[in-house]
């Protein structure tokens, strides 16, 4: 077993190479068409199958525990296996997406519910896009950015410096903001100003936050959920819009909003909170269920129910 110490070692020795192979992609990305990235994704999720690692160990570990005897060993692989695709194809298209002229992006992503988002710009209280690590949910921000909607996203920046840049420089392209997530009290000064000017804030809420937080039963199994969703639209009265993207038809994506979340107010706003993010869970569980392929299951989401250091 790696120890946490030998873990960051090999993941800066990880950000080495990609401080490398990463200006050589991204030229790669420029000169090809569309068609290409899939291509160009398949190639490098072959290669990063081939060296599994501890990640292919927990996304089993996470599906055996969610499906149980649901499903089989040999459907715990083949979906593995199409995640791993997705996840990889995602990135790199994330990337030519933001490249890509207006006119040329226009087309790529069919919105389903949209009359939803033009519904609650004209509140004026803002907008919460609650999203989840399902199908290529970069694309989410970037999409409506493009279409002019003022849209800023909260992300933890990564450690890898070059990657960071990277983000930064596809958020420029597209026009969208960039809330660092891991700064808790500036996210929450810059999400609530984004908010009172009448834009959209994308928070993804399906992973453990780096904080003790509120429990949320996901799956059947208390998690700790991040509660800014819920915590921003109580104080500012922003509509809470859930929305997902997936892939359909093969690579053809449909982003999905749903109708504006009703927030359901106690006396106990502690209680009040937990309650909604309860709900809001069993949405996502239910797009989970639909595309289990699509959705990212290498997060050590279940901590106190799986034992990932003896993994």
């Amino acid at each position: 077993m790696m120890t946490k110490k030998w873990r960051r070692r090999w993941e800066a020795f990880g950000g080495n190479i990609f401080f490398l192979v990463g200006p050589p992609i991204v030229l790669l990305l420029k000169l090809i068409p569309l068609s290409g990235v899939y291509l160009l994704g398949r190639g490098l999720a072959w290669i990063v199958n081939i060296f599994p690692g501890r990640r292919k160990k927990i996304a089993l570990a996470n599906l055996h525990l969610v499906f149980g005897k649901r499903k089989s060993e040999k459907e715990f692989e083949a979906i593995y296996r199409e995640c791993l695709t997705r996840t990889v194809t995602s990135f790199v298209e994330a990337m030519k997406f933001c490249m890509l002229r207006p006119a040329q992006a226009q087309g790529l992503i069919e919105i389903e519910g949209k009359e939803h988002l033009d519904a609650a710009m004209k509140s004026g209280n803002g907008i919460i896009i609650a999203g989840v690590h399902l199908g290529n949910f970069t694309l989410i921000p970037a999409k409506l950015a493009r279409d002019g909607y003022p849209t800023a996203v909260i992300i933890k920046t990564p450690r890898n410096k070059y990657i960071t840049r990277l983000y930064y420089r596809m958020t420029d392209m597209v026009g969208a903001g960039f809330i660092n997530g891991g700064e808790r009290r500036l996210a929450a000064q810059q999400s609530l100003r984004q908010l009172r000017k009448g834009g959209i804030v994308y928070i993804v809420m399906d992973q453990n936050p780096p904080y003790p937080d509120i429990m949320v039963d996901f799956f059947g199994y208390p998690v700790p959920s991040f509660k800014g969703p819920v915590v921003l639209a109580l104080r500012t009265g922003a509509t809470i819009l859930p929305a997902f993207i997936v892939y359909e038809n093969g690579w053809r994506h449909k982003l999905v909003i749903e109708r504006p979340f009703p927030l359901e107010t106690t006396e106990d706003q502690e209680q009040a909170i937990a309650h909604n993010l309860s709900r809001l869970m069993k949405l996502i569980e239910g797009y989970i269920e639909r595309y289990p392929e699509q959705w990212w299951w290498w997060h050590r989401r279940w901590k106190r129910h799986i034992d990932y250091k003896k993994l």
